[in-house]
């Protein structure tokens, strides 16, 4: 087993799939009833931020106890955790890309979009972070 605190592994995987599952079920709306509904986009809001924020605390920790490395920002951390082979390259590309999301939402750069976060959730978003954590949990479950 890699060498991880698995309990840790165990509990932030189930914050990130507990923003997944609202995600999921936030995305079966139309896009017109989404955008009418201002507790439903911020739940959407808060959704995408539990996510990323789980996911790169858990890359954190993977590339500190694994690796001995850091990393400077939420995008760093999926690249770093994709050239360490925790994550395919295409995965970490997807969550750099919800992290820029994150950053929208927690920073209001230029407004917060909730068409795009929706658009992005739908199209791929979703999908990425179901591979994210697939992947995470392969790589903590190998032989060190």
């Amino acid at each position: 087993m890699v060498n991880i605190d698995k309990e840790y592994v165990e509990s932030t995987l189930s914050e990130i799939r507990e923003g997944l599952e609202e995600a999921k079920s936030i995305i079966t709306l139309d896009l017109r009833d989404y955008v009418g509904d201002r507790r439903t986009r911020f739940a959407m809001r808060y959704s995408i931020v539990l996510i990323v924020e789980g996911a790169t605390d858990l890359g954190v920790a993977i590339l500190k106890q694994c690796f001995g490395e850091e990393a400077r920002s939420y995008r760093e951390v999926f690249v770093k955790m994709a050239e360490k082979r925790v994550i395919s390259p295409e995965v970490a590309e997807g969550m750099a890309s919800l992290a820029s999301l994150r950053n929208m939402i927690v920073h209001r750069y230029w407004g917060v979009d909730d068409v795009r976060i929706y658009r992005e959730a739908k199209e791929n978003g979703i999908s990425v972070i179901e591979k994210f954590i697939g992947e995470v949990e392969n790589y903590v479950s190998k032989d060190p």
